[in-house]
């Protein structure tokens, strides 16, 4: 009998995570900012988490959720947060699941037009975790295009 495995692991190997990882403590240095990180598999199973630094307590709740929500809704949390909205295409949908978070921080990793995994970042303002988080979105699409 035939099995149906995900490729995530093929994609998101231990080394391609601690690539991602140091990208993001990396940028978090850069911009004098301690995070926490998450990644999740396609599934939105954890596969890698750390807090760096001091980061905020409420960041690592908040991080494997952002991870969670982008790989089972392969969108950008930002972007959820407007489809769950009244009159919104997925109103309500975050009301069914509890570890759906609307908190902007968490990206979908795609690879060959499927969904692969997420990451999740939080510590900083909005706008920060977005900009560390693609750029770890850039560094991972760099990995996958090699």
């Amino acid at each position: 009998m035939a099995q149906h495995v995900r490729q995530t692991s093929v994609v998101l190997t231990d080394e391609t995570c601690d690539v991602l990882r140091r990208a993001a403590m990396e940028k978090s240095r850069e911009m004098n900012l301690d995070i926490s990180f998450a990644i999740a598999d396609a599934d939105g199973l954890p596969r890698l988490f750390q807090r760096f630094g001091d980061a905020l307590v409420l960041s690592t709740l908040l991080v494997p959720a952002k991870a969670y929500t982008s790989a089972v809704t392969q969108m950008p949390t930002g972007e959820l947060r407007e489809a769950v909205s009244d009159q919104g295409d997925l109103m309500g949908m975050n009301t069914c699941d509890p570890k759906i978070t609307l908190v902007p921080g968490g990206y979908p990793l795609f690879a060959g037009g499927k969904i692969v995994g997420a990451i999740g970042v939080g510590g900083g303002t909005k706008e920060q975790d977005c900009e560390i988080a693609e750029y770890v979105v850039t560094i991972f699409n760099g990995l996958v295009s090699e």
